[in-house]
């Protein structure tokens, strides 16, 4: 009698947790054209969340991609789709546990890649240049857990009603294999270092300002020595009447031996009923390289789950500009 009911209290709360996942579904297709060649681009995400208790759940989310062409259209430095990579059947972007301390801290554990959650702001979110992902004063610099690897992972959240404060600790190098010394699930300080983060936002009437710093320590450069490696970013998003936000944004590396030292952008976006408008600028210069690149972008909600954005870019690399025009369909289950 005492083993039936506890295999009926197990079958009961699996069937409750089975019954209380959430899934979703986002496919992202993007033509792009130098308007001399054109590719196409293929960004397929799952995420799943699966709770086992009032506080505890598992995170999973995953992305595949396919492009008919693995080669960017030109050879900007900071890469003007966000979604372009290799030929990727499967990795993994998250896959950990979930703790709700209480109603302000949380914390996370596992697989995980830093740009869920940082540098995906409202304005930021809507271009596709990749530096609107994450700063190139970052991503140029480091191999570190970005779309589309990812590595293990802590992370912590504080959050209030006005402000928010994260902070995270990463394998110092990502990966988006399942086995061999390129897997997501190594952990090896010693050889890849480590890479911490920690950000403040703060929200004021629909205004977000954001400040943030990054250490990267390894042997960056294949010496005998590992170096701490400091960056520094902020921006910020002030909202104005009639449905304009402004945003501006700097990051600073201040190692030496970075690739990228600086980066700096402004721009804005207009939002009228399910219609979003941007403009961004931005500087940066990588191995002795200038580039300046601007975007113009629109992105129109046709139905609760499709989207149309079409975007053009200007890039200025090393004194040569090349156009960009690009077409990307999201659709959102």
């Amino acid at each position: 009698m005492m083993k039936t009911t506890l295999f009926t209290f197990i079958f009961s709360a699996f069937a409750m947790n089975l019954f209380a996942q959430t899934f979703g579904l986002e496919y992202t297709g993007e033509l792009q054209t130098d308007f001399k060649r054109a590719k196409m681009a293929n960004l397929l995400q799952l995420n799943a969340e699966i709770p086992f208790a009032k506080k505890f759940s598992f995170s999973l989310s995953s992305v595949s991609v396919a492009s008919t062409d693995t080669e960017p259209l030109i050879d900007d430095l900071q890469g003007y789709s966000n979604i372009d990579a290799q030929n990727i059947p499967f990795a993994l972007s998250v896959a950990g546990f979930s703790w709700t301390v209480n109603e302000h801290h949380s914390l996370f554990a596992g697989i995980r890649r830093m740009d869920e959650d940082y540098f995906c702001s409202e304005v930021l979110s809507l271009f596709t240049n990749s530096s609107a992902g994450i700063f190139p004063t970052i991503s140029a610099n480091y191999d570190i857990a970005t779309y589309p690897c990812a590595s293990v992972g802590i992370h912590y959240i504080y959050n209030k009603k006005n402000l928010t404060f994260q902070s995270s600790l990463y394998n110092g190098t990502g990966y988006y294999k399942f086995s061999g010394r390129e897997n997501a699930f190594r952990f090896a300080p010693k050889t890849d270092g480590v890479f911490a983060l920690a950000q403040t936002e703060y929200r004021y009437k629909g205004s977000r300002y954001y400040l943030g710093t990054s250490l990267h320590y390894s042997d960056l450069m294949q010496t005998s020595s590992r170096n701490l490696r400091p960056t520094f970013w902020g921006y910020a998003e002030q909202a104005l009447p009639a449905g304009f936000t402004l945003l501006a944004a700097y990051s600073h590396a201040f190692s030496s031996d970075n690739v990228c030292r600086n980066y700096c952008a402004i721009g804005g976006k207009y939002t009228y009923k399910k219609a979003e408008l941007g403009i961004c600028s931005d500087y940066t210069c990588i191995s002795g390289v200038n580039e300046f690149a601007t975007e113009l972008t629109g992105c129109v909600a046709l139905t609760e789950y499709l989207s149309l954005q079409p975007a053009m870019h200007f890039v200025t690399t090393g004194g040569r500009t090349k156009c960009i025009g690009m077409l990307r369909t999201t659709i959102s289950l």
